[in-house]
C-alpha cells in the first residue's frame, strides 16, 4: 500500500511537471500563425524560390511534441524545413542555398530586421517569443524516401538528413504516429495538453528540463536535444 501510494504521488508530480513544461495553447497558435506567414512568403509566386516547388514542414521538438518552456530565457525554438526540388549535385557551393533563402527574407520589410545567419539555417527571431530556424534542403532520392541533404556553412558541404524519417521513427516508438500532410505547406501538429501526450514524449520533456537545470552553468557541454530524444526512443 505504501509503495502504491508513493507511485501515485510520483505519477501526480510528474503530471504536474509535464503540464508546467508545456507551451500554452496561445503560444502554439502564435507559432503556427508565424509559421504559415513565413511559409507563404518563401513559397508564393513572387518568390525566386517558387520555381523550385518548395515544400515546407516543421521538424524537431514541435513536430514530435517534446517542446519545453525555456527555464530562463523567454524564447523557444521552432524549426522549419524548406525543401526545394532541385538537384543538389549541380550546386557546387551549398551556401548558395542559404544565401538565396536569406535574400528572399530580406525582401520583406519586417523579416529583414529579424535575421541572423547560422551554420545550417537562417534564423528569424521574434523577440521575447521564439526564434524560427529555416533549414533549406534538397531531396536525396538515391538515399531513400524523405532523405534530404542540407547545406553546412562551415564545412561548405552538403550533409545528409531525414527530419521526416526521424519524426516517424520517434512517433512509432511512442505508438502514436499520426501526421497529416497538406499539398504544399504542412500544418503544425495540433496542440495537446501534457496528459494527452504519449509517455515517451513526456519523458523526453523531463529529460530536457533535467539537462537545462543540471548544465545551467555549463551549457556548452550539455547534451543536445536530439541526443536525449534518440536515447529515450531507443530505451523506451
Amino acid at each position: 500500500l505504501v509503495s502504491e501510494s508513493l507511485s501515485l504521488q510520483l505519477s501526480d508530480l510528474l503530471d504536474r511537471i509535464g503540464t508546467k513544461l508545456q507551451i500554452c495553447p496561445t503560444q502554439h497558435q502564435q507559432a503556427e500563425e508565424r509559421y504559415k506567414r513565413i511559409a507563404e512568403w518563401l513559397s508564393d509566386d513572387g518568390s525566386s524560390l517558387a520555381a523550385y516547388s518548395p515544400t515546407i514542414y516543421s521538424q524537431g521538438s514541435l513536430r514530435i511534441g517534446t517542446t519545453v518552456r525555456p527555464p530562463t530565457r523567454q524564447e523557444y525554438d521552432l524549426d522549419l524545413v524548406l525543401e526545394l526540388q532541385c538537384d543538389w549535385r549541380q550546386i557546387q557551393n551549398p551556401v548558395v542555398l542559404l544565401n538565396a533563402v536569406e535574400a528572399r527574407l530580406k525582401q520583406h520589410d519586417v523579416y529583414r530586421t529579424m535575421l541572423s545567419r547560422k551554420n545550417r539555417c537562417i534564423r528569424v527571431r521574434y523577440a521575447n517569443e521564439f526564434h524560427l530556424d529555416i533549414l533549406p534542403a534538397c531531396p536525396d532520392v538515391a538515399s531513400g524516401v524523405d532523405c534530404v541533404v542540407v547545406p553546412d556553412r562551415e564545412a561548405r558541404a552538403w550533409k545528409a538528413s531525414n527530419p521526416k524519417g526521424y519524426a516517424e521513427w520517434f512517433e512509432k516508438r511512442a505508438e502514436s504516429f499520426k501526421v497529416e500532410f497538406a499539398k504544399q505547406v504542412e500544418p503544425l501538429p495540433d496542440w495537446q495538453p501534457s496528459q494527452a501526450r504519449p509517455p515517451l514524449s513526456r519523458a523526453v520533456q523531463l529529460l530536457k528540463r533535467w539537462r537545462d537545470v543540471t548544465y545551467s552553468k555549463t551549457p556548452e557541454v550539455a547534451p543536445i536535444s536530439i541526443v536525449l530524444t534518440t536515447l529515450a526512443g531507443h530505451n523506451y
